[in-house]
This record gives structure tokens, C-alpha cells and sequence, in this order.
């Protein structure tokens, strides 16, 4: 009898039956309505949470002075500045002064120069990205490459580096109808010019002041309005209007970045500006910071076959800055529950993804499995 009893007592448990508590994928709120142009291109990228949206169809088009950005940031990987710095002094030749007035009589954008005017490199890239100098993309791509054409090519090759692919440089200045770009290639390359220090001070000028021109203004009027930081206008007759802009924005008290990029804006300059400050005011409302796994959710329960139940719960929170109207994916994966646990042992794992965000959430138990009594040991299976 007693070698019986113990028999039973000491019979393995059986298996705890866990299952999730939730299922499939739950989308956040609904999703706003972006005015995407009706002519013409345009991008928005959140960072953190990926690729907005896009129109426009992935054509190359002109992409005007927008070009530029590529001219200035290769001009700072050739020859850096840190922050506060002016850099080399760079003397204008006659040939510079030569070029001013070809590229004037075509109606370029231009900044006036004198021959033995001494510019720093810092001055150069004021007036390269804020009034938009043509003749001050020359004078940077021969003092780094040593020819444009040679220049030319630099740009071509950082470009396929980025992953541009839709991108081809044929000036350093974007006057060209053949440099040609699509918003997404160009939001790729403001994120990389944006973590250059020197850049993101000059494009967040409203002015500067140069030894012959005197005072030179940014034509980025947006700045300063709707979080907007910078960073490049631009405009030709075949071009249309184009804006890159990178705009710093709080959402629910946390700092987010927006980028976008918009081309072929009919109205010129204006135009692109209007259109990106109807996408920026269009997306800053849809965004919030969510969070999307509390501490403590219940994300599976489980049932033991001597009468206990319990919850396994999340063990951390998640909180992200999403769109409204995004889709979150959930997915509760379990392990096998022994017999005796004590509260808070990792049990599982939630994962959580979203575009741009991706956790791994430890799942836990919530109270302990204190295994079966006396009683139901013995008297099992009678």
C-alpha cells in the first residue's frame, strides 16, 4: 500500500497548458490624410519610425540647386570643420570671377566676387547653401577635387555609396536639367549631411555676411517655422520647385526629427515651400508617443490540471513614437511551464514589430505555481 502510494505521489506532473492572451495584429488609431502633391515629387521619413510616404512615381527629375548639399558635404569630408571653425582661407582667382559672370549671364544663382577677395571655407559654404552661389559650388569642387569634372565624378561615386540609385550629378550645382534626383535619394543624403556640424550651422542661418557681398540671406524662409531646421532650396525652369528641409519636432514631450523632400513644385521656390508646410502640418498632429506594451499586461494565462490559473504578464513597458494608423504586430511565444515556479520567472517572450521598431519583451509569471497538494498527488486519476 505504502509502495503504492508513493508510486502515485512521485508520478511525474503533467504538462501545463499556457496559451496567449492575445492575438494577431491591432492597428494605432487611424491614418491622416498626407496632401501629397498633385505635380511633381515628394517624400517624408520619420527617424525612428521609418519611410512616411511618397508621390510622384520614382522617375528621376531635376533636382535644381538641392544639388548642392552633395557639394558641401564632400567639400567637409575633404576637408573637415569642427564646430566653431572657419577653416582654410581660400583666395578668388580671376578665373573665379571669370566664372561669376558666365554663370550670371546664363541666370544662375550667384554671389558676387572680386579677384584677391579672401574667403574662409566656412564663408564658402554660406554662400554655396544659403543664397545658393553656383560660382561658390565651382570654387569648392576645384579647390577639393581639383577640376569639377573630377568633382563631378566624387559626387556620382558618394552617391551610389549612399544608395542614391535614382541620382545622377552632372554639375556641382544642380543647374544642369541632367543632375536629376527622386525625395527619397535625397532625404538619404540629408540624413548624412544633417550629422555634419558645419552644415547644419550654415543652413540654419538666416544670414551671413561675406567680404564683397555683405549680407547674404537663406532662401529657406520656412525657417524657424513648424520645427524646420534646414536644409536647401532650389528652383530652375526645368526643375520646377524643390525643397529638402529637416524639421526637429516634440512629440508628446520627446525630441523627433522629420525629414522630406519635395521636386518639380509648379510656382517656383514658393511653391515647394507651400507644399512642404501643408505635408509637415498634415503629419505633426498624426504623430504621438505610444506606448505600445505596458509593464504588467497580461499577454497569456495558463491552467494546471490540480486547480490553480494565473497570468503571464509583460515584464517591461515599450513606449514609441508612431503614426496614427500604423500596425502593430504581436506575437506571444511560450515556453513549457513546470509544475512550481516562483512569481516573476521568465516564462516567454512578447515580440512587438512595427515599420521602423522592432522588441523582444520578456514574459513572466504573475503569481507563483505552488504545484499540486497531498491530496490530488494521491488521488489523481481516480
Amino acid at each position: 500500500m505504502l509502495a503504492a502510494a508513493a508510486v502515485q505521489y512521485f508520478r511525474p506532473l503533467p504538462a501545463i497548458a499556457a496559451a496567449p492572451a492575445i492575438h494577431g495584429d491591432l492597428v494605432l488609431g487611424s491614418a491622416p490624410t498626407i496632401p501629397w502633391p498633385p505635380q511633381g515629387k515628394a517624400a517624408l521619413r520619420v527617424e525612428g519610425l521609418g519611410d512616411i510616404g511618397s508621390a510622384g512615381g520614382v522617375t528621376p527629375s531635376p533636382m535644381a540647386s538641392t544639388a548642392k548639399l552633395m557639394t558641401a558635404l564632400l567639400t567637409l569630408e575633404a576637408h573637415p570643420l569642427a564646430p566653431g571653425q572657419a577653416g582654410p582661407v581660400l583666395t578668388v582667382s580671376r578665373a573665379d570671377v571669370a566664372t561669376y559672370f558666365a554663370e550670371l549671364n546664363q541666370n544662375e544663382s550667384v554671389v558676387p566676387v572680386l579677384a584677391g577677395e579672401q574667403l574662409t571655407e566656412y564663408q564658402l559654404l554660406e554662400g554655396l547653401l544659403l543664397p545658393s552661389g553656383s560660382n561658390f559650388a565651382d570654387m569648392l569642387a576645384n579647390w577639393t577635387a581639383g577640376s569639377v569634372p573630377a568633382f563631378v565624378n566624387a559626387m556620382n561615386a558618394r552617391a551610389t555609396a549612399l544608395g542614391m540609385t535614382a541620382t545622377h550629378y552632372a554639375d556641382p550645382s544642380g543647374f544642369s536639367p541632367q543632375t536629376v534626383s527622386i525625395p527619397a535619394d535625397l532625404i538619404k543624403l540629408a540624413r548624412v549631411a544633417m550629422t555634419m556640424p558645419a552644415l547644419a550651422a550654415v543652413v540654419a542661418e538666416k544670414q551671413a555676411k561675406l567680404p564683397v557681398a555683405g549680407v547674404i540671406k537663406n532662401l529657406d524662409t520656412l525657417l524657424g517655422q513648424d520645427g524646420i531646421v534646414g536644409i536647401k532650396t532650389g528652383n530652375t525652369d526645368q526643375a520646377g520647385g524643390c525643397f529638402v528641409m529637416a524639421a526637429d519636432l516634440k512629440v508628446d514631450g520627446q525630441a523627433v526629427r522629420v525629414y522630406g523632400a519635395v521636386l518639380g513644385q509648379p510656382n517656383q521656390l514658393a511653391g515647394a515651400l507651400a507644399t512642404t508646410t501643408a505635408l509637415i502640418r498634415a503629419l505633426t498632429p498624426s504623430l504621438h508617443l505610444r506606448t505600445v506594451v505596458g509593464r504588467g499586461d497580461v499577454v497569456g494565462r495558463y491552467q494546471t490540471a490540480w486547480g490553480e490559473a494565473g497570468t503571464l504578464v509583460t515584464a517591461s513597458a515599450v513606449a514609441w513614437v508612431l503614426e496614427d494608423g500604423t500596425t502593430m504586430t504581436r506575437r506571444v511565444m511560450l515556453t513549457g511551464l513546470p509544475g512550481f515556479l516562483p512569481a516573476g520567472s521568465r516564462v516567454g517572450s512578447l515580440l512587438v514589430e512595427t515599420t521602423g521598431h522592432r522588441a523582444v519583451i520578456p514574459v513572466v509569471t504573475s503569481t507563483p505555481i505552488n504545484g499540486p497538494d497531498l491530496g490530488w498527488r494521491l488521488t489523481r486519476g481516480f
